[in-house]
C-alpha cells in the first residue's frame, strides 16, 4: 500500500526519531477499549468530576461488603441477603460484564 510505503520511507529517513515523548508510555487517559463514539462524552464527565451512577453504586457495594466482618452474626446474615439483592440489580445495570459483582457467600 502507498501509505505503508510512505511510512516506511519516513522511518528510514529518521523522520520519527526526534518526536516529543519518544520512549515514554502513552497518556493513561487514552483507553484503547473505549468506544470511540463515547470518548468525548466520557472525557467531559471525567473532567467535570461526574461519576456515572453505576460506578458510584459499585463502590458503595464494595464498601458494604468490606464492612460485613465487623457486624454481629445475625445482622450480618440479614445484610448479606440485602446486599445480594442489591448486587443482582447492580449486575443488570452495569454496562460491562467485567464490572459485575459476585454474590456474597454466607
Amino acid at each position: 500500500m502507498i501509505a505503508e510505503r510512505k511510512i516506511q520511507e519516513a522511518m528510514e529517513e529518521g523522520a520519527f526519531d526526534h518526536l516529543d515523548g519518544i520512549g515514554r508510555p502513552f497518556a493513561e487517559e487514552i483507553n484503547p477499549y473505549e468506544d470511540p463514539s463515547e470518548r468525548l462524552a466520557n472525557r467531559m464527565l471525567k473532567n467535570a468530576g461526574i461519576t456515572p451512577d453505576w460506578i458510584a453504586e459499585g463502590r458503595e457495594i464494595d464498601r458494604q461488603v468490606a464492612g460485613l466482618d465487623t457486624l454481629p452474626a445475625a445482622v450480618r446474615l440479614q445484610r448479606i441477603e440485602e446486599l445480594n439483592r442489591r448486587i443482582t440489580l447492580f449486575n443488570l445495570k452495569t454496562p460491562v460484564r467485567s464490572t459485575q459483582r459476585r454474590l456474597v457467600l454466607r
